[in-house]
Order: C-alpha cells, then sequence, then structure tokens
C-alpha cells in the first residue's frame, strides 16, 4: 500500500476517536454518572488526540488520488476548519471542567459533539469518490467513531470501577452495549463495502499485491470476534482484562 495514505488513515483514526470520546462524556456526564475526575481525565484524552489530529491534517501532502483513489481536495479547507473548531471546544471544555463550570462543560461537550460529526463529515467527502456512497461512507466512520471512543471510554471507566468498588458498574455495562452494537453495525459496513459495486475503480490487485479477499488484515477486520466477546463481558459485568 502506498505510504501517501498513511496521514489520512491516522487522521481519520484520531477524528473518530475524538468524536466518539467526547458524544460518550456528553451523554455520561450529563447523566451524573461518572465522577468528575474521570470527566476530566477523559477530557486531557480528548484534547490530545484533536491536538494530533490537527497536526496531522496539517502534514497531509498534495495528492489528489492515491494508488487510484481520488481524493477530492476541495473538502480539504473545510476539514481543517471542523478539526480547528473540534480542538478549540475540546480546550474550552477542559478550561470549563477546572473551572467547574457545569452548565459551560455540557454546552462545549455537547458543541464538540457536533464539531466531531462536522469534521467527520467533511473528511467522508474527501475521500468519498472511489466508494459506493457517500452517505455509506460517512455513515460508517460515525459508527466507527462510536466503537473507537466508545471503547476507549468505557475501559477507562472500567479502570475507575476497579480502583474504586463503590462506583456504579452501570455505566460500563451501558458503554460496552453502545459499542457491541456499533461493531456489529460496522461489520454490516465492511462487509458491504467489500460486496457492493463503487462509483470508481480505486485500486488494482498489484497495488496491495494480493486480492481483497487474501488480505489477512481484511479477514481478521472481518472475521475477529475479540472486540465483541470483550464488549460482552463488560456487558454482563465482568471487568476488563489488561493483556499479560
Amino acid at each position: 500500500m502506498n505510504v501517501a495514505s498513511l496521514p489520512y488513515t491516522l487522521l481519520i483514526l484520531l477524528v473518530e476517536l475524538a468524536a466518539g470520546s467526547f458524544a460518550f462524556v456528553a451523554v455520561f456526564d450529563g447523566r451524573g454518572q461518572v465522577t468528575r475526575g474521570y470527566v476530566k481525565t477523559s477530557a486531557v484524552v480528548i484534547v490530545s488526540t484533536a491536538l494530533l489530529a490537527l497536526w496531522t491534517y496539517s502534514a497531509l501532502g498534495p495528492e489528489r488520488e492515491i494508488d487510484g483513489y481520488t481524493l477530492d481536495r476541495g473538502w480539504l479547507p473545510a476539514a481543517g476548519w471542523s478539526l480547528a473548531l473540534l480542538t478549540a471546544l475540546a480546550l474550552s471544555h477542559l478550561a470549563a471542567l477546572f473551572r467547574e463550570q457545569r452548565r459551560a462543560t455540557l454546552l462545549f461537550a455537547s458543541a464538540g459533539s457536533a464539531a466531531g460529526v462536522a469534521a467527520l463529515a467533511t473528511i467522508a467527502a474527501v475521500i468519498a469518490g472511489p466508494t459506493w456512497s457517500y452517505s455509506g461512507a460517512l455513515a460508517s466512520m460515525l459508527i466507527a467513531a462510536l466503537a473507537l471512543g466508545g471503547a476507549v471510554v468505557a475501559m477507562t471507566w472500567g479502570h475507575w470501577y476497579l480502583t474504586n468498588s463503590g462506583l456504579p458498574k452501570e455505566p460500563m455495562e451501558q458503554m460496552a452495549l453502545a459499542v457491541l452494537v456499533a461493531l456489529v453495525a460496522q461489520g454490516v459496513f465492511v462487509l458491504a463495502g467489500a460486496v457492493l459495486p463503487v462509483r470508481q475503480a480505486p485500486l488494482t490487485d498489484a497495488a496491495f499485491g494480493i486480492t481483497l479477499g487474501r488480505n489477512p488484515a481484511f479477514c481478521c477486520a472481518s472475521a475477529s470476534g475479540w472486540p465483541s466477546r470483550s464488549c460482552w463481558r463488560c456487558w454482563h459485568g465482568e471487568p476488563p482484562r489488561c493483556a499479560a
């Protein structure tokens, strides 16, 4: 695979993580189900991720196509502004938390979640040309944001719960259930992307060296049940296990 695609891949992952984490924190903090220390820790992670995403965006090259994938660079300025807004709201959210400004905290969390969706929408417009549908690409990225961000915040609350047995386990169960649903939905989009026709022929077999069906990364992504099993365990109240 062309190394020129790596900045775009990293950018998508970072924005999905920031947007998904912001959305989960906004919901569970708004419902008063998590502690202030947990929200502050999550806010630091969100700010760091948003800053890394903005930095990655600034390093994007001038390519208009990568190995046959056509990029719509006309949407890149909008993506940049969306990322800048997401970062600014993440910083404002963190500042409001440390100033103990409850209403401002919830407002910035909600606005930051919306900015995350806008950032994903503009990035999807950049890369969606070769896909079977812009709406499908965007929906896949939004679901991936829920899966990635939800997994991180659920794992973080799981560790909070392990160090303080007096905390409720319901937030971890609800987060894990949301991630489980997102993983199942994402699996549907992965299969749809592999089966449905594309609008442009994006890559040849020579670009990967092997066909999609023989690509081990694709097989692992579509067949591995480890994330789903982990979410299922958390949903049933079992604490997360760290890898040895």
